[in-house]
């Protein structure tokens, strides 16, 4: 039998912490609900992406267990027993991807019952949201593996989000952003994100691009836990 202790932990710390639990549920729902009267420099649509930079600092909120644990000298201890590396993360990314996948499934779900979103988009945006998800968890263990201070991670990582957004169409549209900005930000997931969803909203199916967008989260994802499961964690 699986010891889950890990996960438990982690999902009960992610779920119960104030901040965490705002910007995971209160957040979400009011871009959802008013979505239709949100714009900038013109452009509609604006909360779905505004929805993306929630989601990743979030998301990092919710895999912060890791951090915690390395800072209070716990991981050393649960290492030293019965519990391997590879079995850690795996149960803290599970207890950080099922609340995040639970968040995007709602904002799905509200969209379709209030705005009357089509089925092709409202599955779209959820899978976009979920692995946009599961790379933001990647980065905060990659996070955790270069940080030995809590607050100076969570204000590092607060600056390198935001500039992510910034630079990856979150925060102003890909198609107002400076060519060489545009073409910086294609090395961050939030510009594949972004282009996920703008090509399941501006055509309502599931394009190559918006393919190619998934794929490229999903890279992010494995080359982030692949670097974070490196011993240099503890």
């Amino acid at each position: 039998m699986i010891n889950m202790t890990v996960f438990k932990y982690a999902l009960r710390n992610g779920v119960t912490k104030p901040t965490s639990l705002v910007i995971n549920s209160v957040g979400p729902i009011a871009l959802v609900i008013f979505s239709d009267r949100i714009s900038m420099f013109g452009a509609p649509n604006v909360a779905f992406y505004l929805l993306g930079f929630i989601i990743m600092y979030g998301a990092f909120l919710m895999a912060n267990s890791i951090q915690k644990d390395k800072v209070e000298g716990v991981l050393t201890r649960i290492l030293a027993g019965p519990i391997t590396l590879r079995s850690y993360l795996a149960q803290n990314f599970l207890a950080a991807i099922i609340p995040m996948a639970f968040v995007s499934a709602i904002i799905g779900l509200l969209g379709y019952l209030i705005h009357d979103w089509d089925v092709a988009v409202t599955i779209g945006l959820v899978f976009a949201y979920i692995l946009l998800s599961a790379t933001s968890i990647g980065l905060s263990f990659v996070w955790s593996c270069l940080f030995k201070d809590k607050e100076a991670s969570l204000s590092g990582i607060s600056v390198v989000i935001t500039m992510t957004a910034l630079i990856g169409g979150f925060m102003i549209p890909l198609e107002f952003l400076p060519r060489g900005i545009y073409y910086a930000g294609m090395i961050t997931p939030a510009h594949w994100a972004s282009r996920a969803i703008e090509q399941v909203l501006t055509y309502g199916e599931f394009t190559q691009m918006y393919g190619l967008g998934l794929l490229a989260l999903t890279l992010f994802t494995i080359a982030f836990i692949l670097y974070g499961s490196k011993r240099r964690l503890v």
